[in-house]
């Protein structure tokens, strides 16, 4: 067995916690979700994160990440899209094998929505931080990742794309 630790990255409704689901089952490995990690190691709920200051949201983001980081390999996880704003989460994913999960802007505002971890901030105009987000984050998760996938509208074939460009078996 592989000795891979994998993390999905990319943009709010990109798909990390969906293709984290399906490559887990297809290769037998753990998948981690942030969201879900979020709220159990920090004994609150899911309704009690996303009230959260989105700097005090951040700064939990990056703790989950060097977290996660530190368990066993092989595993897949999810990080939350802010992780690339900070240099100490950005080296993180460097040393390891990060896929960043691209969609088009146009995507992310239908996928988003405005309700659930992280998305404070689009509750007062979703449009305007989204775009300020992808513009910002897409080359500093091009810089991050080892892979990037365009992503289609088939969440199986582009977890079978991901498992094959990465070389691993099913």
């Amino acid at each position: 067995m592989s000795s891979e630790k994998i993390i999905l990255i990319g943009p709010m409704g990109a798909g990390k916690t969906t293709l984290g689901t399906i490559m887990s089952n297809s290769l037998g490995w753990t998948y981690y979700d942030n969201d879900k990690d979020l709220e159990t190691l920090n004994n609150m709920t899911l309704e009690e994160l996303s009230a959260l200051p989105v700097s005090e949201l951040h700064k939990l983001e990056g703790e989950y990440l060097k977290d996660v980081m530190d368990r066993s390999a092989p595993f897949i996880s999810g990080a939350a899209a802010s992780v690339v704003d900070y240099p100490e989460s950005m080296a993180l994913l460097k040393s390891t094998t990060a896929v960043y999960l691209r969609i088009p802007l146009q995507k992310i505002l239908e996928r988003a929505g405005t309700s659930g971890i992280g998305r404070q901030a689009l509750q007062q105009d979703a449009e305007r931080v989204a775009t300020e987000r992808f513009t910002r984050r897409d080359p500093l998760y091009k810089e991050a990742a080892q892979l990037t996938i365009d992503l289609s509208d088939s969440p199986e074939d582009d977890a079978a794309r991901i498992i094959r460009e990465l070389g691993l078996q099913s």
